[in-house]
């Protein structure tokens, strides 16, 4: 069975489908996702530091759903980090977890440069069950503000069929930045290279192409290297 994120509880995920979110609710889910820029000298290290930090947090917080990070292909040392808690409370007992903090004052001299955004879920979708390796696609489009309804009603629909219908597509979380909602970003994972292209080929994939093709302002697509996957199975 496949289910979207809506509402959430500690460790049990109701099904959402039909429906979108450009507001945040106070005991919704909460987003947290990160770039990072990880000195190359030291980034074996920090990548088993965040491993170890990822599957800790799953394990210990019930609060905690899904917490993904991914190295960019032609940047490496750059590092995109996507974090799932039940609600904000959720995320702020993380903060004070002693594996958090051990895990933040090892790092703290490894990381260049930081980058954090809160976001707001627009539809969070995912299979049962997140594998260990997968191939991971990231993309960051700007959508014009007149048209954002219109967009996240077409992106909705095309996300919903896509975890319904393609057994390759494993996840595709789709968010607003709190502070410029038409600011939009996509944690999608596949299966393999197989599952992505079959899905560009997808007739509700072409839909949402052709429909949305004049609501978007930009778009960046970014190739990235899974370092963990992580999520509560459902």
């Amino acid at each position: 069975m496949t289910k979207l994120f809506g509402g959430v509880g500690a460790w049990v995920l109701a099904v959402l489908l039909g429906s979108s979110a450009l507001a945040q609710e106070p005991q919704g889910p909460f987003v947290r996702l990160e770039d990072l820029d990880v000195d190359a000298a030291r980034l074996k290290e920090f990548k088993a530091a965040a491993r170890e930090n990822a599957v800790t947090t799953l394990q210990r917080e019930p609060g905690a759903l899904a917490f993904h990070a991914t190295a960019e292909k032609d940047k490496p040392a750059r590092l995109r980090v996507f974090e799932l808690y039940a609600d904000a409370g959720a995320y702020q007992s993380h903060l004070q977890m002693p594996h958090f903090l051990r895990f933040r004052d090892a790092t703290a001299k490894m990381v260049l440069a930081r980058e954090t955004y809160d976001a707001v879920p627009v539809l969070l979708g995912a299979k049962p069950r997140m594998p260990a390796k997968a191939l991971v696609r990231i993309a960051e489009l700007e959508i014009d503000p007149a048209r954002l309804e219109a967009y996240t009603a077409a992106v909705t629909e095309e996300i919903e069929a896509s975890i319904r219908v393609e057994p390759g597509v494993l996840a595709i979380y789709a968010v607003s930045l709190k502070e410029r909602p038409n600011q939009l970003r996509f944690f999608e994972v596949y299966a393999d290279e197989k599952a992505y292209l079959q899905h560009l080929a997808s007739p509700h994939f072409k839909k949402y192409v052709d429909v949305t093709k004049s609501m978007i302002k930009s778009r960046k697509l970014f190739e990235t290297e899974p370092l963990t996957l992580n999520a509560k199975p459902r």
